[in-house]
């Protein structure tokens, strides 16, 4: 008698990207530069139209002609380019730009798990498919609170990075600061909003989609019946925190998984994934030899090159 065949899960990926959304972050940080230039040269347009008395790129006072009123029109004019940069996009005919990044990690969650499964199961394989996933109510729920929750936190970072550069010229016009400094203080308050904004894309996208994947593990065990667990991958790279690397190879309930993610910041610039495994009748994860020594070797390798 052919022994069956012990199965393992798909682990997507590599150590250095587990969850394989890097492609989508990409993509995303690529766009979030381009308008963060875009927005670069929209401000210092505006500060080159406030009206100077007297200059002196090399002295110490700068004397510039702006009235309330006129101050008042340069933070309608700042919020004008924020929102039209970072909050709304280009053109107010286009959906919100950053919702097609969630949509694109969601998808990429529900594909992994459902390849996965149908893997593992041929009781899912004949009874669910990616289409079912994607175009059932629970998922469409998901999708739109991660898009809504996505809305509210780039409309803040618009808001906070108006106030920070209508403030960057509002002193620079009262303690007369050399305009060519003043240009510098706005693109370095605009690189730091880069960095925020990079920082969001990643624990977003990795979020949306490991929220996907914890979503059709629990579908699998209520709907199916099936016993499963989270098989943790954790991103071993020279950032990763060490109690995050200590989880690789372990295996946790989807419970366990939010309520870590919920807890210390864990979930920010975190490049773990978790895969869905089957367990036995005991509760223990059903995995190879082969992948149990794989998971122990990367770990002792990534603890040796990063000592604490």
């Amino acid at each position: 008698m052919t022994p069956v065949r012990t199965p393992n899960p798909i682990v997507p990926g590599t150590t250095r990207d587990r969850t394989g959304a890097a492609g989508i972050l990409h993509r995303a940080v690529a766009d979030i530069n381009a308008r963060f230039r875009g927005l670069q040269v929209d401000v210092l347009a505006i500060f080159s139209r406030v009206p100077i008395y007297a200059a002196n790129d090399v002295g110490d006072i700068t004397l510039y002609g702006l009235t309330p009123e006129q101050m008042q029109a340069i933070s309608a004019e700042l919020l004008a380019a924020v929102e039209r940069w970072i909050a709304s996009g280009r053109d107010p005919a286009y959906s919100f730009w950053w919702g097609a990044y969630d949509q694109q990690a969601a998808q990429l969650g529900a594909a992994q798990s459902a390849a996965n499964l149908a893997n593992l199961s041929a009781s899912y394989a004949a009874s669910r498919s990616l289409e079912q996933i994607i175009y059932s109510t629970p998922y469409k729920t998901r999708l739109g609170m991660a898009q809504v929750r996505s809305y509210e936190y780039w409309t803040g970072l618009a808001v906070a990075q108006k106030t920070e550069l209508a403030q960057i010229i509002g002193r620079a016009v009262v303690d007369g600061k050399n305009p060519k400094a003043v240009r510098t203080e706005i693109m370095e308050r605009l690189g730091v909003g880069r960095a925020r904004a990079a920082l969001y894309a990643q624990t977003d996208i990795t979020n949306t989609l490991r929220e996907a994947r914890q979503a059709e593990a629990d579908y699998a065990e209520a709907e199916l019946g099936l016993k499963t667990g989270l098989l943790w991958t954790s991103a071993l790279l020279p950032t990763t925190r060490a109690w995050h690397a200590s989880r690789n190879g372990k295996v946790y309930t989807t419970d366990e998984v939010r309520d870590f993610y919920s807890k210390n910041g864990n979930r920010f610039r975190c490049h773990c994934a978790q895969t869905e495994c089957l367990l036995d009748a005991e509760g223990k994860p059903i995995l190879t030899k082969k992948l149990k020594s794989t998971m122990a070797n990367e770990l002792a390798a990534w603890k040796r090159a990063n000592p604490e």
